[in-house]
């Protein structure tokens, strides 16, 4: 069984005075790298809780949305809250109102593969990922995990959709304990979450497949139905990444780069901050990562 990757939901509000740009948005430095792309062009797939299609800061950047948790699979109607939180981390559009994400030009495609109360099956997932390949994601943000083992057959799913091209992202987990799965495979982005200090979130998991850190604490978002919520979790973490990741794409794409799955990899390792103990560790990864820098790192 897969289960949320989120921590707790702080506050939810109606509205929020005039636009938002969120201290995690603020602190990987997304609005500088705004200057030079905003994610147009690149496909992010969420695997998540449904979506608020009609929210005012993410509709226009919805390309589709299906559901796996049942046969109606046009039941995306996220009913928990939690789906349309990351969808709004990754690409709240920037329309003078509301709030801002890391990505606001990036398209997201919507994979209903939590159930109403958060929980998920393996196949649900399963079918969900195949789904985003289908719908030719570049990159795919699951904030969810489990602590169990999983099938070899799901880890070859895994490898199988990397292998196709697309970007792999995932939360930590919030059990302070270890690295929870698909996060914990090597192809994919493990995401452990900090605070505003850049300290570690109380509540993150750690262990050496921890690969980046960024911010998963007291994180503002849309939340449905057209409200706001301030969330907490490695949940909040993963799509943070997963922004940074369009905008670098896009700059790739622009210049007329194909850049592997791995490579990208690869230039996120060399572009993060640093942060803790010298080069990677359990708790940070590489370090903390910056849209700037990895904008401006050699490959593209």
């Amino acid at each position: 069984m897969f289960t949320l990757a989120d921590h707790k939901i702080l506050k939810v509000q109606d509205f929020v005075p005039g636009e938002v740009i969120d201290w995690g948005v603020q602190m990987v430095m997304a609005p500088l790298a705004w200057k030079f792309v905003k994610g147009d062009g690149v496909k992010v797939a969420v695997l998540d809780t449904g979506v608020d299609v009609n929210h005012p800061d993410l509709k226009e950047n919805i390309l589709c949305a299906a559901n796996f948790t049942t046969s109606d699979r046009g039941d995306f109607v996220d009913r928990h809250g939690h789906g349309t939180h990351v969808a709004g981390i990754i690409a709240g559009t920037d329309n003078g109102r509301g709030v801002v994400g890391v990505a606001p030009k990036c398209k997201l495609v919507i994979a209903k593969v939590l159930g109403d109360d958060g929980r998920g099956e393996l196949e649900w997932i399963a079918a969900g990922l195949l789904w985003a390949l289908e719908q030719e994601a570049d990159i795919i943000s699951m904030s969810l995990g489990t602590s169990s083992q999983l099938p070899d057959e799901f880890h070859s799913l895994i490898k199988t959709v990397v292998d196709a091209g697309a970007v792999v992202v995932a939360a930590a987990g919030n059990e302070s304990g270890r690295v929870g799965y698909p996060a914990a495979y090597e192809e994919v982005i493990a995401v452990t979450a900090v605070d505003p200090g850049m300290d570690p979130a109380v509540f993150t998991n750690r262990g050496p497949e921890a690969f980046v850190s960024a911010p998963g604490v007291d994180i503002l978002s849309t939340f449905p139905p057209a409200r706001y919520a301030v969330l907490s979790g490695t949940s909040m973490a993963a799509p943070v990444v997963s922004g940074v990741l369009a905008l670098y794409l896009a700059l790739a794409y622009k210049r007329g780069l194909e850049l592997r799955p791995g490579e990208v990899k690869q230039c996120l390792a060399h572009a993060a901050v640093d942060l803790g103990p010298e080069g990677r560790d359990d708790t940070y990864g590489f370090g903390l990562i910056n849209a700037v820098k990895l904008l401006k790192f050699k490959r593209v």
